[in-house]
């Protein structure tokens, strides 16, 4: 008789569930340049789904919850520049720039999903 253990591995159809709610959360990173609420219902799928993946979706998850973030921490700050007379162009500039850059993020996240690829450094700031 043989030593070894054969633990099972997640099945196929797992794989692509976990493939699917990260699919599904970067169109609704997408929705939520328009519609913003979307973005709140993305990172929590995100969170609640990111312990469970396997790694190269759980580096998806994990881009996608710090784009989240980012994005709203870049709101607020030009939002308080938006509300002083002074500062009020450069805030219009910057919301108009956190739109450009979570739909490219969101579109470079979901080309490299569809490709099979994970991301090789989630927490950077760039795609």
């Amino acid at each position: 008789m043989s030593d070894t253990i054969i633990e099972p591995g997640k099945s196929q159809a797992a794989d692509r569930d976990d493939k699917l709610f990260a699919a599904l959360n970067y169109v609704l990173f997408l929705i939520g340049n328009i519609i913003g609420i979307s973005s709140i219902l993305a990172v929590i799928i995100a969170y609640s789904r990111r312990a469970a993946a396997p790694h190269w979706l759980r580096s998806h998850y994990t881009f996608q919850i710090k784009s989240f973030w980012t994005a709203v921490l870049g709101i607020v700050v030009c939002t308080f520049m938006i509300m002083t007379v002074i500062l009020s162009p450069f805030g219009a500039i910057g919301l108009a720039l956190i739109w450009l850059w979570m739909l490219v993020r969101s579109v470079v996240g979901l080309v490299r999903l569809l490709d099979g690829r994970g991301h090789r450094d989630a927490d950077a700031m760039w795609v």
